[in-house]
């Protein structure tokens, strides 16, 4: 069915196995649509049954939904099941019932985050036990389906608005549209946090956040404008980072493929998980937790008066300034920091008590290194300069120093690429993946630019494009005009590693330098010009993506004529007007790359 309706699917034809969806914006049009679905049923010879059949229809149900001109709901027959569905007495018989409700997930705003006492409870290593949760839990997702909100039926001409938030518990996105003055809501999507992000902070929580929400939607955002919005300032916290992890580097690339407007707004969403955890008992609790000494506890109280920084917090929380009260409390003398969904002992600036604390994340835990000692600290205690003391701490770890083995191997010197003397003399190459194929069956651009004069040649190549191809292009759009490199700096891509490759540098006398795994900025020039490409096809290519073949050259023309910072004259300036030196080269017979 796909294959035969493929011209006219999600334009006015939607097909789910043998059902087939016709929709119309008006009579008219609707006739010569439904003239069009029966003329191709009847050209490839197949029947329908008219019984089963409903022709002019302004509401339908369809797998399970109402669809209308408000919006689509869940089948009023499968709400009635949900509302009148009995006390699960299983995991069995739990499963059978989050599996109905999951499939109408997307009208439950943070859905997982509702259900997981729910989910919780079909996991082989956890016993059956009804709790207050479970109830509350069960409650919660009935009465949710049973008054849920008419989701927006998708208008591929307006544009989206993705709302996304995060707390300890779980993610919680919305990707809605504008309709008059009024925000109504396409879809909802919501995931429970993965227990390895428990202990992340809340920048990491909402940047993992924006990367779901984004790829769960990639089909409808991916290469058009939209609207995101977020309740914390996660792109300006990114730009902040020195170090970034490789999951938090792989989040950032994928997000940096899309083009939206961040907003910040007020978060909005935590109040229940706010409520919770500012109960009187809580910061009582965590007195007794932390198990201080009253030595310890009258050293903390009069540090805090000898610290200006902790002494102005201080007097900000008795004087009932409100800004203050929202990060920070004061429980019986103790000042304690709310933070990613849980409060931390605030410890002042006193070199002893720091080192008494810093001690017991390490030495009390098997002498961790410094990201376990920083973990563990991350999770009970805050002060400004906690980070930078804690590895300073591990560093000076007298039993670490005497017992733990040096692993890492002395690093090297480093040894910057020598500046060229003149254009053409030395070349960087790249393989950037656009990840959308065009309608040309391109998907690669071949990367090749001038490391003296900046110049660069873009080049569109399909993604199985061998080596002889590679050498081919590379003789057409540089070679026949420019000659031939004493240096090639490239990755190591097979194509670059590939022996017919080497065997036409060899022959034509040219070096060739490959950065090594994992680092491609040792070919920082190839490495920019692909970020440049990115930001200007953006602006060329929406809404449609299957042209962007067709706009290289502009991009490349644009690129090449424009001033480069670090030389102060355009690329071509620079190339074409360069004087030259020519120098007489042999050339053996046989080398694929030069010209009879």
């Amino acid at each position: 069915m796909n294959r035969i309706f493929h011209d006219y699917l999600d334009k006015f034809v939607i097909v789910y196995l043998d059902d087939i969806l016709i929709f119309s914006k008006t009579v008219e049009e609707h006739v010569a649509h439904l003239d069009k679905v029966l003329s191709l049923l009847r050209q490839h010879k197949f029947k329908i049954n008219g019984e089963k059949c409903e022709f002019g229809r302004k509401r339908v149900l369809y797998l399970g939904h109402e669809i209308s001109v408000e919006g689509l709901k869940p089948d009023d027959a499968k709400v009635a099941s949900i509302r009148d569905w009995p006390h699960s007495q299983s995991a069995t018989e739990m499963r059978s019932f989050l599996g109905m409700t999951g499939y109408y997930r997307n009208f439950v705003e943070n859905y997982s985050i509702v259900a997981a006492p729910l989910t919780d409870l079909t996991r082989l290593d956890t016993p059956w036990e009804w709790t207050e949760r479970c109830e509350a839990a069960f409650r919660h997702l009935k009465h949710a389906l049973t008054h849920y909100k008419v989701l927006k039926l998708l208008d591929p001409e307006k544009p989206f608005i993705v709302t996304t938030d995060a707390s300890q518990y779980g993610i919680g996105t919305v990707l809605a549209q504008q309709e008059g003055k009024k925000l109504r809501s396409v879809e909802y999507m919501s995931k429970k946090m993965p227990s390895q992000k428990l202990a992340k902070s809340t920048y990491e929580k909402e940047l993992y956040a924006v990367y779901k929400a984004l790829t769960h939607w990639r089909d409808y955002l991916l290469g058009r404008f939209f609207i995101l919005r977020t309740d914390h300032q996660t792109q300006g916290w990114m730009r902040t980072q020195p170090v970034l992890s490789d999951a938090l580097k792989r989040w950032i690339e994928v997000i940096e493929q899309y083009d939206f407007e961040p907003q910040y707004i007020k978060g909005e969403y935590n109040k229940v998980a706010d409520a919770l955890s500012r109960r009187p008992d809580f910061s009582g609790a965590l007195i007794t937790e932390f198990g201080l000494a009253d030595n310890v506890t009258q050293s903390m109280v009069e540090a805090y008066h000898e610290d200006p920084f902790m002494s102005e917090i201080i007097r900000r929380l008795e004087a009932k300034d409100k800004v203050t009260s929202v990060e920070f409390e004061l429980v019986n003398g103790l000042l304690f920091l709310e933070k990613a969904g849980n409060k931390r002992l605030c410890v002042p600036n006193s070199d002893s008590l720091r080192r008494l604390f810093s001690g017991e994340c390490h030495d009390a835990t098997d002498h961790f290194e410094y990201k376990k000692t920083a973990a563990n600290l991350l999770q009970r205690f805050w002060w400004p300069t906690m980070m930078r003391d804690a590895q300073l701490y591990v560093e000076t770890c007298q039993v670490c120093q005497r017992d733990k083995p040096r692993t890492q191997a002395p690093l090297g010197l480093l040894k910057p690429l020598p500046i060229p003397e003149r254009p053409g003399e030395s070349l960087s190459m790249d393989f950037m993946d656009t990840l959308v194929t065009s309608k040309n069956g391109m998907r690669h651009i071949f990367v090749i630019v001038d490391r003296f004069s900046k110049n660069a040649r873009l080049v569109a190549m399909s993604e199985t494009a061998r080596t002889e191809y590679v050498i081919r292009i590379f003789k057409e759009n540089w070679v026949r005009d420019f000659g031939l490199p004493k240096s090639i700096i490239s990755d190591r891509d097979v194509r670059f590693t590939s022996e017919l490759w080497k065997a036409a540098a060899a022959e034509q006398g040219t070096q060739l330098q490959m950065t090594s795994g994992n680092h491609p900025e040792a070919n920082g020039q190839a490495e920019q010009l692909n970020r440049a490409v990115q930001h200007l096809l953006r602006h060329y290519i929406k809404p449609n993506q299957v042209d962007w073949d067709e706009k290289l050259a502009l991009i490349a023309s644009l690129y090449n004529n424009a001033v480069h910072s670090a030389t102060g004259v355009s690329p071509n300036i620079l190339l074409l007007t360069f004087k030259r030196t020519v120098e007489g080269r042999c050339c053996r017979a046989g080398n694929p790359m030069i010209e009879d």
